[in-house]
This record gives C-alpha cells, sequence and structure tokens, in this order.
C-alpha cells in the first residue's frame, strides 16, 4: 500500500452531498460534492483542491507533497428538485523526495534528483444526486463511477489504477439555530484488472458540525465546521471471506463563506490522529490542507 493512497482515502470517503431542509442552505464547498442537488435548469462547477503532505517512517527524512483538484459540472434536471447530474474531472500532482528538494506544499515542478514526480489528469467520473423522499430533503443519495486514464506508470504511482464506484448516503440537520450535523455512510469497490488482481472494499464512515456564525442583510454567511471520520478497506481473503487491509481516522476543522446565493468559497484542514502501520507515513506529520470554490447558477 502506497503512502499516496491515505490522501484518496481522506478525500474520497467525503464525495457526498447534502441537501438542507432549511432555508439557510449551506451551498456546502467542504469537500467535492457536499453540495444540495442542484435546481432544475441550474449548472454547478465545483472546483476543490487539496494540498497534502507527509513524510516516512524510516530514517530518509523523505517528504512527499501532492495536490489532488477536482473540477465537478452538475446540471439540475427534476422540476422537484430532486435530481441533478454531470461529470467530474480528476487531477494530481505529486513529488516525493528529500525533504531538502521538495517542500511541504512543493507538489508542482520537476522530478527531484533522487525521488519521483507525477502530473496527470487522473481519472474521469459521472456523478449522480438524488433526494429519493419529496418530502425528506434532509435525506440524500449520490453514486459515482470512476475511469482511470492516466498513462499506466502514472495509475500506480497517483493509486489511481482501478474502476472505482460509490454509493453515498447522507442525512443533514437543523438541530438547533445555526447549527448543523451531516453524516455520511459511502462505500465503495475498486475493481479488479489485468494489473491489481483484487477487488477492494471500502467503508468511509463521516460526520460534520457546522456552525453559522455570521450573517449580513445582504445574504452573505459564514460558517465554521469541524469533522471526524474512520476510513477501513477490505479484501477477500485466497478461499475464504473478506478481511480487513487498512484503517484511518482522520479529523479536519475549516470555515465556509456565502458570498450570495451562487457563490462559496471554504478552506479547511485534515490531519491523521491515528491510522495503521501499513501506510508507511512518520506519525504527526501528515496533514492537508484544502479549498474550494462553488458556482451554482444559469449559464
Amino acid at each position: 500500500m502506497t503512502v499516496r493512497y491515505i490522501l484518496l482515502a481522506l478525500l474520497f470517503p467525503i464525495l457526498s452531498q447534502a441537501q438542507m431542509a432549511s432555508e439557510d442552505s449551506l451551498g456546502l464547498v467542504i469537500a467535492p460534492g457536499l453540495t444540495p442537488v442542484v435546481a432544475k435548469g441550474q449548472t454547478e462547477i465545483g472546483f476543490f483542491n487539496a494540498f497534502s503532505t507527509y513524510k516516512t517512517d524510516d530514517t530518509s527524512d523523505y517528504r512527499g507533497a501532492q495536490q489532488t483538484a477536482f473540477l465537478q459540472l452538475q446540471h439540475g434536471f427534476s422540476h422537484q428538485n430532486t435530481f441533478s447530474a454531470g461529470i467530474d474531472l480528476l487531477f494530481s500532482n505529486l513529488r516525493y523526495g528529500p525533504a531538502s528538494e521538495v517542500g511541504p506544499f512543493a507538489a508542482f515542478g520537476k522530478e527531484p534528483a533522487t525521488g519521483i514526480a507525477a502530473h496527470s489528469l487522473t481519472a474521469v467520473g459521472a456523478r449522480v444526486r438524488w433526494v429519493p423522499f419529496i418530502h425528506h430533503y434532509e435525506f440524500t443519495l449520490q453514486g459515482s463511477v470512476y475511469v482511470p486514464v492516466a498513462s499506466t506508470e502514472n495509475r500506480t504511482l497517483l493509486d489511481e489504477d482501478r474502476v472505482r464506484v460509490s454509493v453515498q448516503g447522507n442525512y443533514s440537520t437543523l438541530f438547533a439555530p445555526g447549527w448543523y450535523v451531516v453524516g455520511q455512510l459511502g462505500p465503495q469497490a475498486r475493481f479488479s484488472n489485468n494489473t491489481r488482481k483484487q477487488t477492494t472494499w471500502e467503508l468511509p464512515l463521516n460526520l460534520f458540525l457546522i456552525r453559522r456564525i455570521a450573517s449580513t442583510t445582504s445574504g452573505q454567511r459564514f460558517y465554521l465546521f469541524g469533522s471526524v471520520g474512520y476510513f477501513s478497506s477490505f479484501e477477500k481473503r485466497y478461499k475464504g471471506s473478506l478481511r480487513q487491509v487498512n484503517w484511518l481516522l482522520f479529523a479536519g476543522l475549516g470555515g465556509q463563506w456565502v458570498i450570495n446565493p451562487q457563490w462559496s468559497v471554504s478552506l479547511g484542514w485534515q490531519a491523521l490522529p491515528a491510522f495503521d502501520d501499513s501506510y508507511g507515513v512518520k506519525k504527526g506529520s501528515y496533514s492537508t490542507i484544502s479549498l474550494g470554490v462553488r458556482y451554482a447558477g444559469r449559464l
């Protein structure tokens, strides 16, 4: 298992979306796809960046720096605003080498003299969002399929080498004035292929606590949020049942600014309080800074 996989484990479990029952809809840009179903005739454009850094747990003093970007395009098709669909594009930039050559957030640039680098469009996906119960907008479903498109070498380096299918169920609620909770369960599978003979099953659990801290008469709103999550993956034993391959626990903090009904931006941070030893990452060295921008309206 490569250490680059941790970034994907942190990001993809939260590829979820939430539709608020309250008029104070967040228009969330906390993570890729953590947004409402797009209204009929409107288009959503989301651009999300995650900058990750870590050190290996050996004596080499090597550092990895990776930037992962999602460009998401969604369009609303339902008169009752219960269904939208679109495409996702996933880009990755990675540099790994001596800490003296690779800065904490130096994912761009040439290959280090004694390291590796990869820069690629890694996957293209299709995504749908759906509110299955018209009177319960607080519950939503989402499904996606990602197909790797990078070169064979980059697919391995960036750990995006198999077709990946996911289904997420999300529940959001306004439990007090200005306070929200969003919960998500999102099983997904990376299917076996010619280069990876094993199908990997993944089970992420996530919880977001969101607080509205200010609002203006012009419609601007400001939020703070915290998040915790648990991610585990499983593979089939030879002639046996599934076994757990690895696990990790992550936590994060951040804020969001809803500029107007069309535009929102957010800034967040995530860390790994605990994780499986198989990742090979030095304790306390892993962190991710994320930046998201979302537009939703008529083009």
